[in-house]
């Protein structure tokens, strides 16, 4: 289970500043770590949810992204950095699992709060992502839905959004 989490924040904090390129990996890593810490059914629903749902995301994002942004990704990982510490020491009674999946949620939002809008989107999926692990953590089917419930909003949102972008405007002439 540490395991898993190490290796899910690893990830986080490599993806953040980049586009949806390591999405399918980020979300077996999420299905093989939500899949240690709860079981039967919920484990099994949260497994196929997360890989499916970020294996269909990167290939509507792959037509957007032709290449990774040269950004630099230093404060999104400076800022995840500072937040994992912050919640390590204040949510000692949180207890250890619960306190590495609210990192992996804040991972995800500090990678949308910098960088271009595709980066920033990626961000938000990747926070779901974390909900859904958290769902996972805390054995609720209501965050559960709630995940998916974002997740959906998100897709409505980056089927609308993301082709007007100017960026994309931009890229294309």
């Amino acid at each position: 289970m540490i395991a898993g989490f190490a290796l899910l924040l690893l990830l986080a904090l490599a993806a953040l500043g980049r586009d949806g390129r390591g999405l399918p990996l980020y979300g077996v890593v999420c299905a093989f770590t939500g899949a240690t810490v709860c079981g039967g059914l919920l484990a099994l629903l949260t497994s196929v949810a997360l890989i499916s749902l970020n294996i269909v995301a990167w290939i509507g994002l792959r037509r957007f992204a032709p290449h990774t942004p040269e950004r630099s990704s230093v404060l999104p990982v400076m800022g995840t950095i500072v937040l994992l510490l912050t919640l390590a020491l204040s949510g000692a009674s949180l207890g250890l699992t619960t306190a590495l999946g609210a990192g992996i949620v804040l991972a995800g939002l500090c990678g949308a709060a910098f960088g271009p809008p595709l980066v920033q989107f990626v961000g938000l999926l990747m926070a779901s992502d974390g909900l859904i692990v958290m769902a996972c953590v805390m054995q609720s089917w209501a965050l559960f839905a709630t995940a998916l419930a974002f997740w959906g909003v998100l897709a409505a949102l980056g089927c609308v959004l993301l082709p007007r972008l100017a960026w994309r405007r931009v890229l294309e002439e």
